[in-house]
C-alpha cells in the first residue's frame, strides 16, 4: 500500500476548505449557506479523525500544529457563515449565536 503524503493531503484539504468558504460567502440564500457550512465543518471533523490517527511521540509537534490549523479552518468557516448572515440581513439573535460558536472554538 502506498504511504500517505501528509503535506499533499493537508494542502488539498486547505483547497477544499477554501472552496467551501467561497461557496458560503457567495450563496444568496442563508439556509443554503448554513448547509454548506455544516458540510465544511463535517469535513474538518474528518480532518480531526485523520489527526487522531497520527498522534504518537514521534510527531507530537506536527499533530499539535495541525490541530491549530483545523481550528483556524473552523473559525474561518464560521466567519464565512457570519459574513453571509450579515449580507443576507439575518436577525441579531442568529448573528449572536454564530459569533458565540466561532469564538468558542
Amino acid at each position: 500500500m502506498k504511504s500517505l503524503n501528509t503535506i499533499k493531503f493537508i494542502a488539498e484539504a486547505a483547497e477544499r476548505i477554501g472552496e467551501y468558504k467561497n461557496s458560503i460567502k457567495t450563496e444568496e440564500n442563508f439556509e443554503k449557506a448554513k448547509r454548506i457550512g455544516a458540510a465544511a465543518l463535517g469535513y474538518t471533523d474528518c480532518m480531526v479523525t485523520f489527526l487522531n490517527t497520527m498522534i504518537n511521540a514521534e510527531n507530537n509537534d506536527f499533530t499539535a500544529e495541525l490541530f491549530e490549523v483545523i481550528n483556524e479552518w473552523k473559525k474561518a468557516i464560521y466567519q464565512a457563515i457570519i459574513d453571509n448572515a450579515i449580507e443576507t440581513k439575518q436577525d441579531s439573535e442568529t448573528l449572536s449565536k454564530l459569533f458565540e460558536k466561532r469564538d468558542n472554538i
